[in-house]
């Protein structure tokens, strides 16, 4: 019987791998595709901070320092950060680097493995897995379900939620004109209604392009007129698609992320932040605090839900109040019209609303920046009053 069994061998699963058998417990993580990091479902933009949380680095395709805002009634807002606030990465070759971690510290590492479902038994829980040769199963004491948006170990745990679910499209494309180390953000209700596009230089004349909205009845027709509407014609204009992404990126976090010998972590216990959809960074905060609660289960012999439950409390220490805070964030946007963002933007351009922005700006801590922005100019309460309720 194994001690823990991970599914999902993105970067929460395997740094939850990679912990679990650098601990010298028996380990085995389960990816259901036969290349890790493939397909890719991410923008691949994360801060420096990531690296430093990791404790290695991998090369950086740019540095990102600035940004621009396209938004509706052709408002616009450029700034630059006097330092780097983004690192734009090959995020295949990140999930790859660490699930290598986690095998080279001991785990299983199974590519091309399907999780179907599990039972609870006396023993603990017996998982059921479609690999290359046909089906069969795994006993385990603990299962972690790192197994994205819509995670079937949570389904199957009874952890199922309702939550928020954007469609994201993306592509790599060649003939992006974007300026070097900078990002390209797009809103409106025309172009991504309920969040925003993205445009990201990768390289010379290169670039990777996005945006994440509700799910469109044509969602392929949607994308396409991503190139032809307002602001991005400017950069795209002559851009030609080489590779296309897609994923799903929920909002809300499981409460309770854990049962009987279970935990989830990553997009499965709801991590990605309700301001940028990433979540890398508060993926791998939820990877080790599950490792820790996982830990102390192991040597204790007890993974019923109570002896499990302290996982959420740590969630909640670490990083809940920061995706509790860009929930409020959230709201706040979607109660905006198309004319009162238009008027949000001019007002950000003011030099000391600017400079705040440069100053604080955080893609993983997106309230220290709406704080800091509030206070440089607290006439921005009018447009939206929820703005407000997250830091009183």
């Amino acid at each position: 019987m194994l001690d823990a069994l991970v599914i999902g061998a993105g970067p929460s699963g395997s740094r939850t791998a990679w912990n679990l058998a650098e601990a010298g417990y028996s380990t085995a993580l389960v990816e259901e595709h036969e290349i890790i990091g493939e397909p890719c479902q991410c923008a691949g933009l994360i801060t420096p901070r990531t690296f430093e949380y990791l404790g290695y680095r991998l090369p950086v395709q740019q540095e990102m320092n600035g940004a621009r805002l396209w938004g509706p009634k052709d408002s616009f807002l450029s700034f630059q950060a006097p330092e780097t606030k983004a690192l734009v990465i090959d995020r295949p070759g990140l999930d790859r680097s660490i699930a290598n971690k986690a095998q080279d510290a001991g785990a299983d590492l199974m590519p091309g493995h399907r999780y179907l479902g599990h039972r609870r038994t006396d023993n603990g829980i017996v998982a059921t897995i479609k690999g290359r040769k046909g089906k069969f199963e795994i006993d385990t004491k603990l299962l972690i379900g790192s197994d994205g948006p819509a995670s079937r170990v949570a389904r199957d745990s009874g952890l199922s939620s309702r939550r928020e679910v954007l469609a994201a499209f993306g592509a790599d494309v060649e003939g992006y004109q974007g300026i070097e180390n900078h990002v390209d953000l797009f809103v409106g209700s025309e172009l991504a209604p309920r969040f925003f596009g993205w445009g990201i230089p990768t390289g010379p004349n290169k670039g990777r392009i996005g945006l994440a909205t509700v799910l469109p009845d044509r969602p392929k027709n949607f994308f396409r007129d991503f190139f032809h509407k307002g602001a991005p014609s400017k950069l795209l204009g002559g851009a030609k698609i080489v590779n296309r992404v897609s994923g799903l990126i929920p909002f809300g976090t499981r409460n309770p992320s854990y049962s009987d010998n279970v935990l989830l972590t990553g997009d499965a216990a709801g991590m990605a932040k309700p301001t940028s959809g990433g979540g890398i960074y508060s993926g791998l905060i939820s990877a080790d605090a599950a490792f820790e609660v996982a830990d102390q289960a192991l040597q204790t012999g007890k993974f019923d839900s109570k002896t499990l439950s302290p996982y959420q409390k740590l969630l909640q220490k670490r990083i809940g109040g920061e995706l509790s805070k860009g929930h409020h964030l959230r709201k706040a946007f979607l109660s905006l019209t198309d004319d009162q963002l238009a008027d949000i933007i001019s007002i950000l351009g003011e030099p000391k609303v600017r400079d705040a922005i440069e100053k604080t700006g955080d893609l993983d801590y997106a309230s220290l920046a709406a704080f800091s922005v509030l206070k440089a100019q607290p006439k921005l309460i009018k447009f939206a009053p929820l703005l407000l309720k997250p830091f009183i």
